[in-house]
Formats: C-alpha cells, structure tokens, sequence
C-alpha cells in the first residue's frame, strides 16, 4: 500500500493528467494576440507572399540557364556502308562527323544580359505584390479591431435595455407606466440582442478572413486568437511633397521602370538572334583502306529570315513598356494625392466628431436613470437612445475611414504602420 503523502501526490499527478488530457488547445498554448505589427510580421510570410517570391524565381532560373554557350547543341553524325568497286570486291566505308555551333554577334552575352533585366523586374514586381498583401493584411486587421468596437458597443447597448427593461418591469408593478412600456422595453431589448449576435458573428468573420490571408490555420470562434492595437496607427505620414519626391522609390513604378530595361536589353538578344550560328565541322571517313580526315564550316545565310519580326516586335515593346511606365508614374502621383485628400478629410471628419463621445455617454446614462427614476417617459429615452447609437456609429465608422485612409498612405509611402 502506498503511504499517505505518496497516495494524496499519485491522486494529485493523475488528476492534473487528466485535466491537461481533457483541456482545449487554446488553453494549453495561448497564442500571442494579432497586433498590427505582429500582422505586418505573418504578411510577410503569408502564401499570397510566397507566390509572388515563387513567381520571381521563374526569371532566376531562366537567368541561370542563359548562360549557355548556344542554344543549338552540337551534332554528332555517323554513316557506314559498303563500296561495290568495279572488280567485284566490297570493301567496308565509313565516315564520322561532329558540328560544333558558335554564336556569332554576341548573342550569349545579350541574352544574359535580357534575362537579367527581366530578373530585376520580376524582383521587383514581386515586392510590390508583397506590398499589396501587407496593405490587404493591415486592412482586414483594422476591419477586425472595428468589429470588436461594434462588438463592445452593442454589448453595451444590451446592457443599457436590460436596465430600461427592469425598469419598466418594476414601475408597471407599481402601477406608474402602462404595460405598452414593458413591450417597447422587451422588444428594444430583443433587437440589441440580436444586433449583438450580429456584430459578433461579423467580427468572427472578419478574423477568419484574416486567418486565412496570413496562412493560418483556421479554427472555431471560441478559439480564434485575440486581435489588439488602436484601430487608427500612431504614425503620422510623411507630406505630400516627400512621398511625390520618393516615387521612383515605388515597387510598382520601380517595375514599370524596370521593365522598360528589360524590354530594351530583349530588343538587344533579337537584335544578336539575326546573327548566324557558325557550325565547326570536323569529319573523319575511312573508304578503301584510307583514312580521311576533313575540317570545316557550316554557315547560314541569314538572307531569308534574319529574326526581323523578333526584332520589330521586341523594338516595338520598348514604346509599350515606356508607355506603361509614365502612366505608371501618373497614376502613382494620383493615388498619392487622392490618398493624401482623403487621410485630411478623415482627419478633420474624425475631430469633429471625437468630442461627441462623452456627450453621447452622458446622454444614454442621463436619459436611462431619469426613467428609472420616474421622471422621463419611455418613449423619450427611446428617442435619445437612437440618436446616440447613430452618434456612435458614426464616429466608429469615421475612426475607420481614417484608419484605412491613414494605413493606405502609410504604406503607399513605403512604412510598415505600427
């Protein structure tokens, strides 16, 4: 038999096995919550990130495998039969002979030089889609930081119709507010409740999408990890002249850029691909008991095809990628504009209505205890009730609109907001 002390620790051990068997993930590994900068961290390596690094790659390997010495490979030919001679005798014949191509008018050099242009473009574009899946990142983030805000507020709106619903209970008890009072107060309650589950189940929603943007595994509501930070980012964005001067500094105007470089170095390799190949030729025949040994040259006329259609039409890229790219740098300068407008007007938008937040308070509590108190109808309190939730949903969805304007700037001007 085991001793006490052993006994009350084996009991003690076997209980707190069985509780770690029985307990949820969650609470055996908590995860760390999702801040705006944790996010920003997990865009990075989100799988809309990896493709676009994966889609880079395509133009390191075509790099890599340009430096060939020709793109035709050499050609190793073999005959062999039988000389019927005059004197009725057969002997063996044979002959052997290896082409060799050489590329003339460097064409080796231009196609590396191609594929290294388009490998920097590629490098590039791929950092702008890595960009645009930080912005999609931080975006969703703050959708999900305002829902927790309506998730707070409509909880606190059923709070607020729990107390106007005793209220009214109690006072149609004591004979003082008709049983009307009891139903508006029961069906005022019944949709903030409702509108609660709502709010919840579109918060849920939101960070499941989150979730799946950042590649991570998905899992019911209760156990989604918890979502932190301000919904509007500290940072102030840089002015308007700055973020215009730093254009050039854009993945997306850097890839337009980039690409003109890249079409004019292709225009180069079609240019180089009308040079012939020259083909060293060495042969050796053995016929009649001799041994013949020959060297000597295949060269192409590049008279009927000289690759002309592959250097019109690369020649005529070159127009089309400096297209792209001015409109590119117009269409970045717009953007940042029309960011930068709409970031003041959220601004201003969102501190004019920053000091209604008390005032919307003090009224719902002001207007809830004078019916308790007798000295409101509901009817009244209802009223107000409805212009502070209004209140409220306008400065929450004010505080978003600058948070998305705010974030959009921020990173257009190349910061990661914290």
């Amino acid at each position: 038999m085991f001793r006490p002390p052993v006994r009350r620790l084996f009991v003690a051990s076997s209980l707190a096995l069985h509780l770690l068997s029985i307990a949820p993930p969650a609470a055996l590994a908590a995860e760390p919550p999702l801040t705006r900068a944790r996010v920003a961290d997990l865009a990075r390596a989100a799988p809309s990130a990896r493709l676009a690094t994966a889609e880079a790659g395509v133009a390191r390997a075509a790099t890599s495998a340009a430096g060939a010495l020709s793109l035709e490979n050499p050609v190793l030919t073999g005959m062999g039969g039988v000389r019927l001679n005059p004197d009725g005798s057969k002997p063996v014949a044979a002959s052997a002979s290896l082409a060799w191509p050489i590329e003339l008018g460097g064409q080796r050099g231009e196609r590396i030089a191609a594929a290294k242009a388009e490998q920097r473009a590629a490098e590039i574009n791929a950092e702008d889609g890595r960009r645009r899946v930080l912005l999609a990142a931080l975006l969703q983030h703050a959708l999900v930081l305002r829902g927790e805000r309506q998730v707070q507020l409509a909880r606190a709106r059923v709070a607020l119709a729990e107390r106007l619903h005793a209220a009214a209970e109690r006072q149609r008890k004591a004979g003082e507010v008709p049983e009307v009072d009891v139903a508006l107060a029961s069906l005022q309650r019944g949709r903030d409740q409702a509108a609660a589950k709502a709010a919840e189940g579109t918060r849920d929603a939101d960070e499941a999408a989150l979730l799946g943007l950042l590649g991570l595994p998905l899992r019911a509501a209760q156990q989604l990890p918890p979502v932190e930070g301000p919904l509007v980012p500290p940072d102030d964005p840089p002015p308007l002249a700055s973020i215009l001067g730093d254009l050039g500094r854009r993945p997306d105007v850097g890839a337009a850029e980039a690409s003109v470089d890249a079409a004019r170095a292709r225009a180069e390799r079609e240019r180089a691909a009308g040079w012939p190949t020259v083909n060293v030729v060495a042969q050796v025949e053995r016929d009649d008991g001799a041994n013949i040994g020959m060297l000597g040259l295949a060269i192409p006329l590049p008279i009927l095809n000289a690759n002309r259609a592959g250097a019109a039409t690369a020649a005529a890229e070159i127009d089309v990628a400096q297209a792209r790219a001015e409109a590119a740098r117009t269409g970045a300068a717009g953007h940042i504009a029309q960011l930068y407008a709409r970031y003041k007007a959220t601004k201003e938008a969102l501190q004019a209505l920053t000091p209604t937040a008390t005032l919307m308070e003090q009224a719902a509590a002001i207007s809830a205890r004078g019916y308790e108190l007798g000295e409101k109808d509901l009817a009244s309190v209802l009223l107000v009730r409805r212009e502070v939730i209004d209140a409220e949903a306008a400065l929450l969805e004010a505080e978003h609109a600058h948070a998305a304007a705010k974030i959009e700037l921020l990173v257009a001007a190349g910061r990661a907001p914290r």
